[in-house]
């Protein structure tokens, strides 16, 4: 199906251009967690954002507009922080791999902050109840895949593979089907890049 009304014709399931359509790698994939992504308005328009990749396949995805106050207002109350972690690493953030089981095991919710860096910081500033939430990082991360978009370092994961290996740290088995749906995804869309946006990226 397509979206006529836009410039590039897009499918109208994934929201992607024809000739960049992901729907034939679709994996469905549901476990116990729901991965709330809170999106930065930038992030949500940017053509190599990852969190529509990620709600395409996981489908306990849940996308909220940071700029959105009923959004907001209606994460707050559906995510007890007694079950929840946030992905942000900080001064008093927890190495996501070292904690306890018993903890693990209590897990309802995962919360990643999409933007870059330093919009993530300022969606932490301006909103003082995601300070509710117990702070995790990485001290293990897998390499980053994503190489159609640039990263600031080499320790920093796209938002599809930081909720992936999330979960997978958490106990979700069957990881490895998201997995290959990403690196699928990304080998299609670059391939189909002209080559001086590959200069760029």
């Amino acid at each position: 199906m397509t979206s006529p009304s836009s410039k590039r014709v897009t499918c109208l399931h994934c929201g992607y251009p024809l000739g960049q359509c992901v729907c034939h790698l679709i994996v469905s994939l549901e476990g116990d967690m729901t991965v709330w992504v809170i999106q930065d308005k930038h992030e949500a328009k940017h053509a190599k954002n990852t969190a529509r990749l990620l709600a395409l396949c996981y489908l306990k995805t849940v996308i909220v507009s940071f700029e959105d106050a009923e959004e907001m207002s209606n994460f707050f109350q559906s995510v007890d922080a007694d079950n929840s972690l946030l992905l942000y690493p900080s001064g008093c953030s927890e190495g996501l791999e070292t904690i306890e089981q018993s903890d693990k095991a209590k897990v309802k919710h995962l919360i990643l902050l999409d933007g870059t860096w330093p919009k993530a910081k300022r969606m932490m500033l301006l909103e003082s109840m995601l300070l509710r939430y117990r702070q995790v990082h990485f001290l293990t991360p897998p390499v980053s895949k994503y190489d159609i978009r640039k990263s600031p370092n080499n320790l920093a994961l796209s938002t599809f593979e930081a909720a992936a290996y999330g979960l997978e740290c958490l106990g979700m088995l069957q990881i490895s089907k998201l997995r290959h749906f990403f690196s699928a995804a990304i080998a299609l869309q670059w391939s189909q890049q002209p080559q001086e946006h590959k200069q760029r990226s």
